[in-house]
């Protein structure tokens, strides 16, 4: 791929060449390191693509074999310019378009969000348009450090937050408390601590140094590898200590607490079959309906699909286009039967221990019980687990390092 953008954007040539001996033609070619291409044969034609900086050189070969090559097209960018050089307009054209290319590029189009099961998408977006984060924000007045920040102080059952500039995407990950918050790769010496209250079910240690062993308890913030290394001389005596990484693979005994609850009346939407379809476009931000029909229903479901157009899958534009389909309906009460609460509880469940499978952790028992108690199907319990329940934390240069004798107090 890149090979073909640069002979386009050098150019090349694509020739024909028929006579005595077009072999020793084509030999002495590559002789003199004259690149061809997509060489073929037709009869006695010999048809390849030369590029322009070869073809220029190739007159010895010419003077050699007496065989004139037959130029058939000309392709790529020198050729373009010089056949719409006097088309000054196509070339600002061009060139203004090179220039809104690379503004739009100064700024984020597109916001995504993932991770989180209680707080949507569209209660994260609202929160960061009311901190000034929202699409057609520039660039360099993100700062994902403070977004991270703020977002884990607004929300106290969010544990962990990312959020990184892709293109003209920020993409945000949130993971909730009642989940184990991922594992992040530590770029400086760090010790690795427990993240919560747990048992130690097995450690293997690479780098650091162990401080505790299976079955020994830790609470959370507690260093379970420590990242500095007692370096010792012949005679068992530290030196010196030396700070970094920890490494290693730990399992935890820990638990869960689950509890769900949801009312066994639930309203149930009958659709009418009534419906009404708009269409727009955004440009900016700015919105302009192309049809917007008039309706009068009570009750009614929007769907929007919306398309934003993108160059590559991170390079957003600021426009987009989508249809607004306006379904009527009539809302009425139904009543879950036990069977079928005690079903969707269960389903519920099930995505739940999903979500930690897909976390490492292992589940080892669960003494989750599910009634209906009243209006409501209740499912409470505990969920014993294995884990790596651990995360990093930056070695302080004042646990290491120790003055000198050669430097002052």
């Amino acid at each position: 791929m890149l090979t073909r953008l640069k002979n386009w954007l050098l150019g090349y040539l694509s020739i024909s060449i028929r006579g005595t001996a077009p072999e020793r033609f084509i030999n002495l070619c590559c002789h003199r390191k004259l690149y061809i291409w997509n060489l073929t044969k037709n009869d006695d034609i010999y048809r390849f693509d030369i590029s322009l900086k070869s073809y220029k050189n190739i007159k010895p070969v010419i003077k050699k074999t007496g065989l004139r090559p037959k130029i058939l097209k000309k392709h790529g960018l020198p050729f373009l310019i010089h056949r719409y050089r006097k088309r000054t307009g196509f070339f600002i054209g061009l060139l203004l378009c090179c220039i809104l290319v690379y503004l739009m590029s100064l700024y984020i189009w597109d916001i995504q969000i993932s991770g989180g099961r209680k707080y949507t998408p569209e209660a994260l977006l609202e929160y960061l348009e009311d901190t000034g984060i929202k699409a057609g924000v520039m660039k360099k007045r993100i700062d994902c450090s403070k977004i991270e920040e703020g977002i884990r102080l607004t929300y106290n059952d969010i544990g962990w937050v990312s959020a990184e500039i892709k293109g003209t995407q920020l993409i945000i990950k949130i993971t909730e408390t009642d989940m184990p918050a991922p594992i992040i790769e530590a770029e400086r010496p760090s010790h690795m601590i427990a993240a919560k209250d747990a048992v130690i079910k097995s450690i293997i240690t690479r780098t650091g140094t162990p401080l505790v062993k299976p079955g020994d308890v830790v609470r959370k913030g507690d260093i379970i590898v420590s990242g500095i290394v007692d370096v010792k001389d012949d005679f068992d005596v530290v030196i010196e200590k030396k700070p970094v990484i920890a490494s290693a693979t730990v399992r935890c005994s820990s638990y869960y607490d689950y509890y769900d609850s949801f009312p066994m009346e639930r309203p149930v939407k009958v659709y009418t079959g009534r419906t009404k379809k708009r269409y727009c476009i955004t440009i900016l931000g700015n919105k302009i309906f192309l049809y917007k029909p008039r309706y009068s229903y009570n009750e009614y479901d929007i769907i929007v699909n919306e398309y934003n157009l993108h160059i590559t899958d991170t390079f957003y534009l600021p426009f987009s286009y989508s249809s607004v389909l306006v379904r009527e309906y009539e809302e009425e009460s139904r009543r879950y039967n036990d069977e079928e609460a005690i079903n969707l509880a269960g389903e519920k469940l099930r995505r739940y221990f999903d979500c930690l499978a897909e976390k490492e952790v292992k589940i080892i028992e669960s003494n989750v019980a599910i009634s209906i108690e009243g209006d409501r199907c209740i499912a409470k319990g505990r969920i014993f687990v294995e884990e790596p329940a651990w995360e990093y934390r930056a070695v302080d240069e004042s646990e290491w390092r120790t003055a000198q004798a050669d430097e002052p107090d």
